[in-house]
């Protein structure tokens, strides 16, 4: 077996534990709804099948100030159970931090990280993931994930751990409703609650155990041909293509349901960012923005992975041009039209694409436009489709503007500043506002010497490895500050491994801009 081949087979073999996990505990959640069995199973499994040093579920208590421990793995879990060990909502750690802001936080290396809780308990702790368990408006608890390896966490990892944390959450919110409930009508408002966890579940759990039979059944003929010397490439090639459906899954489940964190962000740069991350060349997708036209009030992130499904599907549907208009609108909100002259759909079909799991195209999850829509609806704007068959798809979006009033400038003194970026509308905003900060500011896809580098993730121009091989050769790595409207781990990580540890979210208002400089 080629080195190429079995590196592949072991990242199938890792994603096939990896949704066993998540399977484990999705049939936890729908079949136990006692706290006290629940949550130390879900540790266990957690920690077997990702091999992790520790894992630890916290639960809020009902004065709404602390995060108490009620599962651990292992000895140290025991002792500090025994201990009543809680830590306060909001506090310097990274459990007070994901509780207090409602958001994961990531540890690659704890030693870096000023909201890590350094444990007697727990000593070979070397990165930790604190994961949120929301429920609506409503904080639970949160999970930690420990290991004693630096940079553990892929973003595999954390899409899976955080589906699990998310299910886990549901069944914590669950079993509290229902001790209520079982007071006024225990066996009606069982059997409801039992009806509600199964249509939310099942029809998820149906289509991705479709997917993941494949990869089973395909790793196990890989193995029996390896005795051979000889490898079915159609097995690799199926195994891929089910995982890539699998993760995909995942993503367009998880990333909707996050609760946004809205600034004013310029909606042409998102669509531009989206196209970049979905390998979409500049000239594909023509941008033309009105005169006038304010930022959106979004998170970009956000929707960013809603605009990446939406020009995902225009790539599926064989466009070969796509148009987008970015405009007021009448009511006080922003439109995006995004039309390509792709495929089409029948009128049969323009409904029902909607709906999850519901899809035009083969080999396709059909969950890009149901979660843009959760997305858009989150952001308090809305979503539209039309579409004709063989002449192509337009679609609407409408978000609000964002009428945030404009920060004075922030500067600690004039400095030379590179701006590595292509020549577009969010370099023209960043030169004319760093001029504006009295910097001294150039803008070049050559590198050269600067007090501080800004440098846009999306680069259509050039190709990262070449800007990063000049960084270093000028030695300025250490500074460098990677610009990106929805930064993943695996760019983080990328990015610390060739020696940038510095990666901030895109700034679009003049503040966010010359804070960072």
């Amino acid at each position: 077996m080629t080195p190429q081949n079995q590196t592949e087979l072991e990242k199938a073999e890792r994603r096939a534990r990896l949704l066993e996990a998540a399977n484990l505990v999705g049939r936890q959640v729908t079949s136990i709804l006692d706290l006290d069995e629940l949550l130390p199973k879900t540790v266990d499994i957690i920690c077997d099948s990702y091999g992790f040093y520790y894992a630890g579920v916290f639960l809020v208590d009902e004065s709404g100030q602390f995060a108490v421990l009620r599962a651990g793995r292992g000895d140290p879990g025991k002792a500090m159970l025994a201990a009543g060990h809680k830590l306060e909502i909001g506090s310097h750690s990274m459990i007070g931090w994901a509780t207090g802001q409602r958001q994961a936080r990531i540890a690659l290396d704890v030693d870096a990280d000023a909201e890590h809780f350094k444990n007697p308990h727990l000593p070979l702790t070397r990165s930790e993931m604190a994961l949120p368990l929301v429920v609506g408006e409503k904080v639970v608890g949160a999970v930690t994930v420990q290991s004693t390896e630096e940079r553990a966490f892929s973003d595999e990892d954390i899409l899976t751990l955080q589906t699990m944390a998310d299910q886990l959450a549901v069944a914590i919110n669950n079993a509290h409703l229902l001790k209520e409930l079982q007071r006024a009508n225990a066996d009606l408002l069982r059997a409801k609650t039992y009806e509600a966890l199964t249509a939310a579940t099942s029809q998820a759990i149906h289509w991705i155990g479709n997917k993941a039979l494949p990869m089973t059944t395909a790793v196990e003929r890989i193995r029996a041909d390896a005795a051979s010397g000889k490898v079915d490439e159609e097995d690799l090639d199926l195994i891929a293509e089910s995982a890539r459906l699998i993760i995909e899954v995942k993503e367009n489940l998880l990333g909707p349901i996050r609760e946004p964190q809205t600034r004013p962000v310029m909606a042409s740069d998102l669509v531009r960012a989206a196209a970049f991350q979905v390998g979409l060349p500049e000239a594909l997708v023509t941008i033309d923005v009105a005169p006038g036209t304010p930022h959106i009030q979004a998170d970009s992130a956000q929707m960013v992975r809603a605009l990446r499904n939406i020009l995902k599907n225009s790539i599926e549907a064989h466009a070969k041009r796509i148009y987008v208009h970015i405009s007021p609108a009448a009511d006080g909100r922003v439109a995006l039209s995004i039309a390509d002259d792709g495929d089409g759909m029948l009128a049969e079909m323009k409904d029902k694409v909607w709906a999850a799991f519901v899809s035009t195209k083969e080999h396709h999850t059909g969950l890009g436009l149901p979660a843009a829509l959760l997305v858009v609806n989150q952001h308090q704007g809305s979503i539209a489709l039309e579409s004709i068959p063989y002449k192509g798809t337009t679609v609407e979006i409408w978000i609000p503007a964002a009428h945030a009033a404009e920060s004075p400038l922030l500067t600690n003194g004039p400095r030379d500043i590179l701006l590595v970026d292509d020549d577009d509308p969010w370099a023209a905003f960043a030169l004319e506002t760093l001029a504006a900060a009295g910097h001294r500011v150039t803008r070049a896809t050559a590198i050269q010497a600067a007090d501080l580098v800004l440098l846009d993730e999306a680069q259509f121009h050039a190709e990262m490895p070449d800007i990063i091989a000049q960084l270093k050769a000028h030695n300025l790595l250490g500074k460098t500050v990677i610009l990106s409207a929805a930064p993943s781990v695996d760019a983080v990580n990328y990015f610390s491994q060739n020696g940038i540890n510095h990666v901030a979210l895109k700034p679009y208002t003049a503040a966010e801009l010359t804070a960072l400089a």
